[in-house]
Formats: C-alpha cells, sequence, structure tokens
C-alpha cells in the first residue's frame, strides 16, 4: 500500500525483496524513485483513476522499475483507495516480477528480426556461392576435356577399380622410363647430365612407384599421391643438362611422367566435379529453406504427380550421372495433386538426392540404381524413392532422429559424402503442410542382428516414401 504521492504504508517480504528494501521495520521509501521513466508514474496513475472512473482496477499493467541500475518488469495489480469524501488518498495493490518474461520476449523479438534479416543475407550469399558452383563445374569439365584422352569414358566419377588399372599400367611405364633412362650413355656423361642427388632420387621415385599400393593403403590418396611424384619426375626432366643423354630417353622419361601426372590429375577434376554437383544441389536446397519463411508464397495449384517427378529427375539429371547412378522410373501416375510447385519439388529433389548420394553398386559391371515408383494407398498418392546401399538404424527411425534439424545418420559421412542434415527436415516439413508426410524404411539385406560387428558394413534397401492427399475436384 502507498499513499498518493507513492510513500510505501504497508510492504510484504516478497515485495521488499524484490526492491531490495530492508527486510522489517519501516519502509521509509518511495515508489516514484523506482520508475525507469518518471514520466511513466503520472500515466500509470491517470490510467488507474480512468479505470476506477468505469468501475474497474488494473491488472497486468506492465512497469519498468529500475533497482540499483538493474531492470526490473512487474505486472501490476492496483486499485485506487478513496477517503469518505471520494477523494483519491492511495493505492492498494501487489507487482509481481516478470523481467525474465519480459527479456525472453525481447530477447526473442530481437532474434526474430536479426533471422529476419539475416535470412535474406543468407539467401543471397548462397544464390552468389550456388552461382559460383554453376560456373565451377564448367570450367572443371572443361578442364577434364584439356586432359583427354579420357581412360575413365566419360565425365563421371570413375570406379575405383578402373582407377587403379589405370594407375597400374602407367606408373608401369614411367618405372620403365626411368630404368631406361637411367642405363642411358656412360656414368661420366651421366654425371653431367645430373646430380648424383637427383639420380639417387629419381631411383627411389620408382622404388615408391614398383610398391605404391603397399605405401598409400588409402585408395583415395593414391591417384594424389602418383600425380605428385610424377610432376617431381617432370621436374627432373627439366634439370637435365642438355647434349650428355640420348633426346629419345629423356624424352621417353618426360612424357611418361606427364601421362601419369595427367591421368592421376583427371581422376581429381572428376571426383571434384562430383563434389561440386553435391554442394551445388545442397546449396541450392539450403538456400531455399533457409528463405522459405520470409519468401511470398506461391498460391497452390493441382499438378499430375509424373510432372512432378520429372521436374525432380530433371534437376538431379547431372548428379545421378557423375555419380554413376542409374534412376529408374515405374508406374508414374498422373493423378494431380494441389500443392505449391516450388516446395514440393525441393521436398521430393532432397529425396532423391539422399538416394543418389547413399547408393551403392550391386553388381560390378552395373552402376548404381534409385527406382522412383507411385502408387494409391488410403486415398493418398505415395511417391517411393528406393536405393540400396548406405542404410539407417532401427533406432534412428525409431526415436525419429533422421527428421532432426542438422541429424546426420550414423553412416551418413561413410565414403566422405556431403551433406546438412536438413533435407529430410524439410521434405517432411512440407509434406505435413500440404496434408501428407515422409517415412523411412531400411532394412539390412543379409545380416539381421545389430549386434553383429558386420551389421552396419553390409548394403541396406531404404525406401522413402513422400505421401500427400488427392487434388479436390472442383
Amino acid at each position: 500500500m502507498t499513499s498518493l504521492d507513492g510513500q510505501f504504508i504497508v510492504c510484504n517480504k516478497t515485495l521488499r525483496r524484490m526492491l531490495e528494501l530492508p527486510s522489517d521495520g519501516q519502509v521509509n521509501a518511495n515508489i516514484e524513485k523506482f520508475y525507469a521513466d518518471p514520466a511513466a508514474r503520472k500515466a500509470a496513475i491517470e490510467q488507474a483513476v480512468q479505470l476506477a472512473e468505469q468501475g474497474r482496477n488494473v491488472e497486468k499493467g506492465i512497469l519498468h522499475l529500475k533497482v540499483h541500475d538493474r531492470d526490473l518488469y512487474v505486472e501490476d495489480y492496483c486499485k485506487i483507495l478513496k477517503d469518505d469524501n471520494g477523494q483519491v488518498v492511495g493505492f492498494v495493490g501487489c507487482m509481481v516480477d516478470v523481467t525474465s518474461e519480459i527479456d525472453t520476449r525481447k530477447h526473442e523479438k530481437e532474434l526474430r528480426d536479426r533471422v529476419e534479416e539475416l535470412t535474406f543475407d543468407i539467401g543471397r550469399i548462397l544464390h552468389a556461392n550456388n552461382t559460383t558452383l554453376v560456373m565451377m563445374n564448367e570450367t572443371l569439365k572443361s578442364a577434364a576435356r584439356v586432359l583427354e584422352p579420357n581412360p575413365f569414358g566419360g565425365l563421371s566419377v570413375p570406379l575405383m577399380e578402373d582407377v587403379e588399372r589405370v594407375l597400374d599400367e602407367n606408373a608401369r611405364h614411367l618405372v620403365g622410363s626411368i630404368h631406361r633412362f637411367m642405363q642411358a650413355g656412360d656414368e661420366d656423361r651421366r654425371s653431367k647430365a645430373l646430380p648424383e642427388n637427383q639420380w639417387k632420387e629419381l631411383a627411389d621415385k620408382a622404388t615408391f612407384l614398383e610398391r605404391y599400393k603397399e605405401n598409400v593403403s588409402v585408395e583415395e590418396l593414391r591417384p594424389p599421391t602418383l600425380g605428385n611424384v610424377a610432376y617431381e619426375i617432370i621436374h627432373i626432366c627439366h634439370a637435365i643438362e642438355p647434349g650428355f643423354l640420348p633426346r629419345e630417353a629423356v624424352r621417353d622419361l618426360q612424357q611418361n611422367a606427364f601421362q601419369l601426372e595427367r591421368v592421376a590429375a583427371l581422376y581429381d577434376v572428376l571426383k571434384t566435379r562430383d563434389a561440386v554437383f553435391q554442394m551445388e544441389y545442397t546449396l541450392q536446397s539450403l538456400r531455399e529453406y533457409a528463405t522459405a519463411d520470409v519468401r511470398k508464397t506461391s498460391k497452390r495449384t493441382a499438378l499430375t504427380v509424373k510432372y512432378l517427378v520429372d521436374q525432380v529427375v530433371r534437376r538431379l539429371t547431372g548428379f545421378s550421372q557423375s555419380s554413376k547412378v542409374d534412376i529408374e522410373l515405374r508406374d508414374i501416375l498422373h493423378a494431380e495433386v494441389r500443392v505449391n510447385e516450388r516446395e514440393i519439388v525441393r521436398a521430393l529433389g532432397n529425396l532423391l538426392h539422399n538416394a543418389i548420394k547413399y547408393s551403392w553398386r550391386r553388381d560390378k559391371t552395373k552402376p548404381s540404381w534409385v527406382s522412383i515408383r507411385t502408387f494409391i494407398r488410403d486415398h493418398k498418392i505415395h511417391i517411393e524413392f528406393e536405393n540400396w546401399g548406405v542404410g539407417m538404424s532401427h533406432e534412428e527411425m525409431e526415436q525419429g532422429l533422421v527428421f532432426q534439424l542438422g541429424y546426420r545418420g550414423q553412416l551418413s559421412t561413410e565414403r566422405g559424402r556431403l551433406g546438412t542434415g536438413i533435407g529430410l527436415t524439410d521434405a517432411r516439413r512440407v509434406a505435413r503442410s500440404h496434408g501428407g508426410d515422409v517415412i523411412i524404411d531400411s532394412k539390412p539385406t543379409k545380416i539381421f542382428s545389430e549386434q553383429d560387428p558386420e551389421y552396419f558394413n553390409q548394403p541396406f534397401l531404404t525406401k522413402a516414401t513422400l505421401y500427400l492427399p488427392y487434388a479436390e475436384k472442383k
């Protein structure tokens, strides 16, 4: 309770603690000194008077107070006290500390404003990066053509056994060239052509090339390692003093070193181009996802399932070809669904991208595959993506972990696969906003006990299905 001028008359322990007043005894303090803005005190009194004239009291009015430079927000419940003549003589009520709630709201608003601002910035940055990746892809395609003839055939990433076959052949030719070169001319002419340490370096490199598989155990590191060895041999060739050794021997060494460097570089270019394909779609999807809430929502239209599937396949044809994954279409319906095309194509693209990315080759003579099938069940149109390759654990599916934002499966990074952990989250969000959903099923093909150490080393048959309601006929 306070007097009209704000002097405390009665004050309980809770309010004393809140305002850091003496815990007992008379309170010699005025509520007015606690207002962050002195003018707010007058406004609060005027509001209380106006409400009293209407027969109401102040309820849940928010006051901003200051206690020793500390912000304090309170919910004010206040009733005017009048004397026998009807004159206002004071106030009685209570204050509830809501500082944490107000701070949270302010923080959330600041975050929302900042997120919206950042979203536009992120969208612009991702768009710029995506454009850069498109340019990189074209540049790498040109680089691959410059490095022709291509012993791997095509611009897709070659199979590792094909890479090793080509490396073996070129490494063997280079070793033969080194041995022939080291036997060319007599000892005196050889010493004048190159210093002794470089002859020893050549011999060491021949030994390394003969046993490169033992020296480099990781398959993916062999091409760049052999490329570096060939590059260093070319540099030794540049240091050869002319006129002391047969030109044919020098030319033979240079050409075979260049051939090994060329095929190693070609593999790196094709591998990098495949990574660019992955990044290009991933960044594009990330941009679409990040800007979805601030982008103007397009009107939903009735589109056939076949049209949507065709759009998705077209967007990912380059990636599937680069990854040597065939896309098989089965029973694609012409039934209509009413959707936001941009959103649904992105959601379906996420599922197809995952299926391509996580596919294994079943038969060494045939490429990997992804099957797209559509069917009707329970009055819903289902679009199913099936692949044979990296699996998901029962726990990941049972607990819905695969749909958590940012989550990447236990085996998702196997073989250096790129990803953001957004694809399935986004696909499910889009499907549910259209009255549908996404369901995942992943089953082992051989070993059925997760306790077996080889359980996750085997291929899984994985199905990702997005279903939608029929378009209503008008």
